[in-house]
């Protein structure tokens, strides 16, 4: 499984992928749906973060497959 670091600067090349990150201790993955127009947020299907996810404050990866 090869990753590459989400950014803001790069979150528009990887809508509709899956991303994996950590959350409450554990890691999770979901798929992005789409992403604020600055980048710095993106929509998830995850009902515990409120299907939003700030890319800034965490370490997210793309899963490359």
């Amino acid at each position: 499984m090869n990753t590459i670091r989400l950014t803001p600067s790069n979150v528009f090349q990887y809508i509709g992928r899956e991303i994996i990150f950590k959350s409450r201790k554990s890691h999770k993955v979901s798929r992005i749906i789409s992403a604020s127009k600055t980048g710095k947020t993106i929509q998830i299907d995850d009902p515990d973060l409120q299907n939003a996810l700030e890319i800034v404050s965490r370490i997210v990866y793309v899963i490359i497959e």
